[in-house]
C-alpha cells in the first residue's frame, strides 16, 4: 500500500493497526485448516458471502466501553430478534383502521417480507456490542464542528429538495448510499435491515483483478493489483481502489471519493481512504476489517470488524432493480414545490 502524507493522520499508525488486525485474523484461523490457492497462486476467497448479523455498527451508548456480551447476553438478544421474526410474519389484519388522515402509510407488507439478522457478532470468541472495535468506545469519532458536504450545502443556503443533486444517490439510484458495500449494515432496529442485500456480495479473482460485486445496487469494484492509485481522474464513486496479498489476506486501499457519499450512517468528506482486509478463517467463514481515516470528519482511524459467511448452497445474488435518476423523484421534488406553494414546510407543518 503506498502511504501519502499531508492527510492530518498518522499513517504508520494506520499501518500498525492493519498489521494488527493482519496478525489477529491469522491466529484466529481453524486449527490445522490451509486456506486454498487459485491457478495464480493467491488465497481463495471467490464466492458468495454474507454478513447475517444484528450487530450495529456503532455501539449502543448505555453499553460505554463493553466491547461484547456474554453468552447469555448474546442468546437473549438472538431469541428476542427471533420472536419478533415470528411477530413480523404474522398476517396483516384485514379488518385495520384507516390511517389518519395526514398520516404517513408504510410499506409494511414489504417490510415484514423480509427476515430480521439474528446473530450477534462473533469475532474471536467474542460477541460484539458493535462492528466498530477503535475507538475503544465503538463510536465514530467525529470532530467538534466537522461539516460534510451536505451541512455545506446546508449553510449555503440550500434546502434538501431544492434539486436532484441535493438528494443521496441512494435514492438517485446512483449508488448503494455508502462509500463501500459491506461498510455498514443498518442498525438491527431498522424496519428494512433482515436479508437487506447490503449484507451479500461475490468475489471474483484473476491474476491482475479482484471484482467485489455487491448485491446492493449492482455495485461493482474492479480492484487493481499491484499498482499505483491514479491521481489524475477525478473522484469516483466507489473511489479508487489498488490491492496486495499478504500472506492468506488480501489488502484493498481506496481513495478519491465523491463527497456526496456522505450519508446518515458515516459521514465523509474527498479526504476520506480506506484500507480493507479480507482474511479466510475456514472454508465458510471470513473475516472482513477495515480502517478508514478522514482528517476532515474525524478526530483519528475508525476500525470495525465484520464476520462473513460463506452462502449456503442454494442462495443466490440477485438483480438488484433500480432505475438510474429514479422515476419517483420528479414526484418527490414536485411534492416540496408543492408544499412550498402552500406557504409550508415539507412535512406540512406552516413556515415560521
Amino acid at each position: 500500500m503506498k502511504l501519502h502524507a499531508g492527510s492530518g493522520f498518522d499513517y504508520l499508525q494506520i499501518v500498525a493497526i492493519s498489521a494488527l488486525l493482519l496478525l489477529a485474523a491469522k491466529s484466529f484461523a481453524a486449527d490445522g485448516w490451509v486456506s486454498p490457492r487459485t491457478e495464480h497462486g493467491y488465497p481463495g476467497l471467490q464466492g458468495l458471502w454474507t454478513n447475517p448479523s444484528q450487530t450495529p455498527l456503532q455501539r449502543p451508548l448505555a453499553l460505554g466501553t463493553k466491547r461484547s456480551y456474554t453468552t447469555n447476553e448474546a442468546m437473549s438478544l438472538e431469541q428476542v430478534a427471533r420472536d419478533l421474526d415470528d411477530l413480523r410474519a404474522l398476517p396483516i389484519d384485514p379488518d385495520r383502521a384507516a390511517p389518519r388522515r395526514g398520516g404517513i402509510v408504510g410499506a409494511f407488507a414489504d417490510q415484514n417480507f423480509e427476515t430480521r439478522p439474528i446473530i450477534v457478532s462473533r469475532v474471536r470468541g467474542e460477541y460484539r456490542t458493535s462492528l466498530i472495535i477503535d475507538p475503544p468506545n465503538g463510536r465514530l469519532p467525529y470532530l467538534e464542528g466537522a461539516r460534510d458536504i451536505r451541512a455545506d450545502w446546508r449553510v449555503q443556503g440550500f434546502g434538501p429538495y431544492d434539486g436532484p443533486e441535493i438528494r443521496p444517490g441512494q435514492e438517485r439510484c446512483l449508488n448503494s448510499g455508502g462509500q463501500l458495500p459491506l461498510l455498514f449494515t443498518f442498525d438491527a432496529t431498522n424496519a428494512i435491515d433482515g436479508d437487506n442485500p447490503i449484507r451479500n456480495i461475490q468475489i471474483v479473482q484473476n491474476a491482475n483483478y479482484v471484482v467485489i460485486l455487491s448485491e446492493y445496487f449492482s455495485a461493482v469494484r474492479v480492484i487493481r493489483l499491484g499498482t499505483e492509485h491514479i491521481e489524475d481522474q477525478g473522484d469516483k464513486w466507489l473511489g479508487d481502489s489498488i490491492a496486495h496479498y499478504e500472506g492468506d489476506s488480501l489488502v484493498i486501499h481506496s481513495k478519491n471519493f465523491r463527497p456526496e457519499q456522505s450519508n446518515f450512517f458515516v459521514r465523509s468528506s474527498a479526504e476520506l481512504e480506506i484500507t480493507e482486509i479480507y482474511t479466510p478463517l475456514s472454508a465458510d467463514e471470513m473475516l472482513f476489517s477495515y480502517t478508514l481515516s478522514d482528517p476532515e470528519i474525524y478526530s483519528r482511524p475508525v476500525t470495525a470488524e465484520i464476520p462473513l459467511r460463506r452462502m449456503t448452497p442454494g442462495q443466490k445474488i440477485y438483480e438488484y432493480a433500480c432505475h438510474e435518476g429514479n422515476h419517483g423523484l420528479p414526484g418527490i421534488l414536485a411534492g416540496w414545490r408543492r408544499y412550498e406553494s402552500m406557504g409550508m414546510n415539507g412535512d406540512g407543518t406552516p413556515k415560521q
